[in-house]
């Protein structure tokens, strides 16, 4: 996005991006990844990691649309 220029998307994904690099530093050492199965259920944490991928959804669906309509614009502008 920054080599084509495209400054509003890429500020609109920056918060996404470092969200998901902070998630995947910040994993505990022996854990499997971000969504660990076994410490999701031990903990009791499976609402939170539910809310979190609902958001993240909504977010990417969001996104998809409005490329899909920048697509659209390009190609009929041509």
């Amino acid at each position: 996005m920054l080599v084509s220029l495209h400054w509003f998307i890429f500020l609109l994904n920056l918060p996404v991006a470092t969200w998901n690099i902070y998630r995947f530093i910040m994993v505990p050492s022996g854990n499997m990844g971000v969504f660990d199965p076994t410490e999701i259920h031990n903990r009791g944490q499976l609402k939170s990691h539910m809310k979190e991928a609902m958001i993240k959804l909504g977010f990417y669906l969001l996104c998809f649309f409005m490329y899909l309509y920048s697509m659209i614009l390009a190609l009929i502008n041509d």
